[in-house]
């Protein structure tokens, strides 16, 4: 081979891998500027679990009011109970007033157990929840056995 034609072909080979490197080294300052996969993933949880605690605190406060709800309309229920007892005759007076004594014991356990449900995490107040249903569920039978007693 001759040494002009040697030198041209190492020019061609140098020029080469310089185009090589600049292009490579363009792309990695694209990669740069865009975050890699696990930053992405990263990312991506991140929103995710963000979404799920908004979520869950959207779900806890709509049940907090729809309990809240429910226990205001059953101390209603009971006031009215209240004022029927005198109408009653003295037999089922006594009855009634021992039903009543019973439901203020069950709506203040239900109203404990709301007044739980608001100071309980997001994480907990699932488990904090079949309480206040329970105690809800509770106070309600009791009212209606209760009513069942008026004449």
């Amino acid at each position: 081979m001759n040494k002009g034609l040697h030198m041209s072909m190492n020019r061609r080979w140098a020029a080469a891998l310089l185009a090589a490197s600049v292009a490579g080294l363009a792309a990695l300052e694209a990669a740069a500027d865009q975050p890699s996969g696990t930053e992405k993933i990263t990312k991506e949880t991140r929103e995710a679990v963000e979404a799920t605690k908004e979520y869950t605190a959207q779900q806890k406060e709509a049940f907090q009011r729809k309990a809240h709800e429910e226990l205001a309309a059953l101390q209603k229920q009971i006031i009215a109970l209240k004022g029927k007892v005198s109408e009653a005759s003295t037999a089922a007076r006594a009855e009634l007033q021992k039903s009543i004594a019973e439901l203020e014991k069950k709506k203040d356990a239900a109203k404990n157990k709301l007044d739980e449900l608001r100071s309980a995490t997001d994480t907990k107040w699932t488990e904090v929840k079949s309480g206040v249903n329970s105690a809800l569920d509770e106070l309600k039978e009791s009212y209606q056995k209760a009513l069942s007693r008026l004449p």
